[in-house]
């Protein structure tokens, strides 16, 4: 349950700390004082949208903050949350929640739980645990399809599985989307595939081997200069070690011829060992050219069958525009790119893998039917016996269900609020068949029964009596009051029938301050206050005439 709020220059109020008590607690006051400030910084603090206006004027901030006492088993339920988010541990046997924010001038706002930073997103989540504000306008609402569609999955519990419903739908409109692109691309596919499947065959039928064609260059190179080759490999042999005149011959006599004179002089010994190393050098030189001679093969039939191959290996690379050596390298790339399109344009893997989203989805969503047409009938039934409360005796409230033509993200059927004014009469929807006056009391009647069945502590009614007056509101009050024995109800409202009723009673007031400005003040009110108050909502001030006997009668029949 909340049991603190404070708020510090939001709108009209400048600085206030209100404690809050079990049970049904009524909040009263002038039209326009400020009654709905308190649920609008409710709303901020449990994720509403904030706006630089809400700021108090010639303040640079307001600050709110709100701290809610947790039962044990809903402070279990927010501590797995919770600690999932990465927030501390609830402490305590009767753990409590604070929650802050404030909003700046310059439009940036923070929160933060339990001192913690906290996003809105994380504010939100907490809401629907912690509090449910059924606002002015809510009964606007029902004629709005959506939104009858959440009041009935959210009386029959069904936001888990609508949450999974969603993701499965989402994920079946996915491959029902690649299936259909698919399918309008195949044409194209096809095409590429035709491509590189011709890419593909016309190299593998070269049946190239690893590095061939720097292989075959090579000897080719060898094989059409080998003439040339061979005649400078004979010309330099000749000259080294077989002609008359040979370079090895010539060197060995002049070596000689110094060896025998190093003892006259031995200087000349470095000069000769020079000499001896270049006669080894000239011999070992002159055998390698003669291997060299010996081995070469001017083979012409070699040389026609490599030029054969190469101009093979060309004319492929010229046809595939691209280079000789890297017709191996563009093979492994067409047989991944085909594979690629091979998986994307298999329509039997896309078609099964829609029939695939769509029975997950229908597996989900056939349940959730059930669920909603078992909820309906209990809901209306419930509904129904309220409107004979508040004055619409006969009344019939229903919800028609409908089959969709399509499957959509939240479920198999629509649904429409339908209301008969009689037994015997048609039911109508409710847009067309309810006045003003019927729809607040219809959504009133809806609030109630969702609010009993739901878990949430803590309930927040913002002027539900709108349009609702004479013995209808004894009906209300009585209502309030009842559910106020299960839960924490706060009502602002207008009718002192409905005010009477309260464990408790708060009165807004509005004045100017030093500088003028408006300021909006709350305020507990005591026994004989109450009297005044009442009095005064009765019409008159409530000190010397019959008003404030009235008022005392209405506190009476509450006790």
């Amino acid at each position: 349950m909340l049991r603190t709020l404070s708020i510090r220059d939001f709108v009209t109020v400048d600085q206030l700390e209100l404690d809050f008590q079990t049970g049904f607690t009524a909040l009263t006051g002038e039209t326009g004082a400020g009654k709905s400030i308190l649920f609008d910084a409710l709303g901020l603090l449990l994720g509403d949208r904030a706006e630089t206006h809400q700021i108090r004027l010639g303040a640079q901030r307001a600050d709110l903050s709100a701290e809610f006492m947790l039962p044990a088993e809903q402070a279990q339920a927010l501590a797995d949350s919770l600690e999932a988010s990465g927030f501390e541990a609830l402490a305590g046997s009767q753990p409590s929640l604070l929650i802050r924010r404030n909003i700046e001038a310059s439009g940036r706002s923070r929160a933060w739980i339990n001192g913690q930073p906290a996003t809105l997103t994380q504010l939100k989540q907490l809401a629907e645990q912690l509090v449910n504000i059924h606002g002015q306008h809510a009964h606007q609402a029902l004629t709005e399809p959506q939104s009858q569609l959440a009041m009935l999955d959210q009386h029959a519990g069904l936001s888990p599985q609508l949450k999974a419903l969603r993701e499965a739908h989402r994920t079946w409109m996915q491959a029902s989307e690649a299936l259909a692109k698919a399918t309008a691309q195949d044409q194209g596919l096809a095409q590429q595939r035709q491509t590189l499947g011709w890419t593909i065959e016309t190299i593998e039928a070269l049946q190239i081997g690893p590095q061939e064609w720097e292989t075959l260059h090579q000897e080719q190179q060898l094989l059409a200069h080998g003439a040339e080759l061979l005649e400078a490999s004979q010309a330099a042999l000749n000259q080294v070690d077989e002609s008359d005149d040979a370079l090895t011959a010539s060197l060995r006599r002049h070596l000689s011829r110094l060896e025998s004179l190093v003892d006259k002089d031995p200087r000349l010994a470095d000069i000769v060992a020079s000499l001896q190393t270049a006669e080894i050098a000239l011999s070992e030189a002159s055998r390698a050219l003669g291997r060299y001679i010996d081995r070469s093969d001017l083979d012409p039939e070699r040389l026609a069958q490599i030029e054969q191959r190469l101009s093979e290996l060309f004319e492929a690379a010229r046809k595939l525009r691209t280079r000789p050596e890297a017709l191996l390298e563009d093979l492994q790339k067409a047989k991944e790119e085909l594979q690629t399109l091979l998986a994307q344009t298999d329509l039997e893997a896309l078609q099964r893998a829609v029939d695939a989203a769509q029975a997950h989805y229908r597996a989900l969503a056939e349940p959730i039917s059930v669920a909603r047409q078992q909820a309906a009938g209990e809901f209306a039934k419930a509904v129904t016996q309220w409107l004979g409360e508040l004055s619409m005796a006969g009344a019939r409230f229903s919800i028609a269900i409908n089959p969709r033509t399509s499957p959509a993200a939240h479920g198999l059927e629509d649904l429409q609020f339908t209301l008969a004014h009689g037994p015997k009469a048609p039911a109508q929807p409710l847009a067309k068949i309810a006045s003003g006056g019927e729809l607040s009391r219809v959504s009133l009647a809806i609030a109630v029964v969702a609010a009993q069945a739901t878990q949430t502590p803590t309930l927040l009614f913002d002027e539900v009596d709108a349009g609702i007056g004479g013995n209808t509101g004894h009906v209300i009050g009585r209502l309030l009051r009842t559910l106020g024995q299960t839960h924490q109800v706060m009502v602002v409202t207008h009718l002192p029938q409905v005010a009477a009723r309260a464990h408790q009673q708060l009165r807004v007031q509005k004045t100017l301050d030093a500088q003028g400005q408006p300021t909006s003040q709350v305020s507990s009110l005591s026994a004989s206050e109450r009297e005044d108050e009442i009095a005064r909502m009765l019409g008159d001030e409530g000190v010397t005439n019959p008003s404030r006997e009235l008022a005392k009668d209405l506190l009476r029949l509450a006790d």
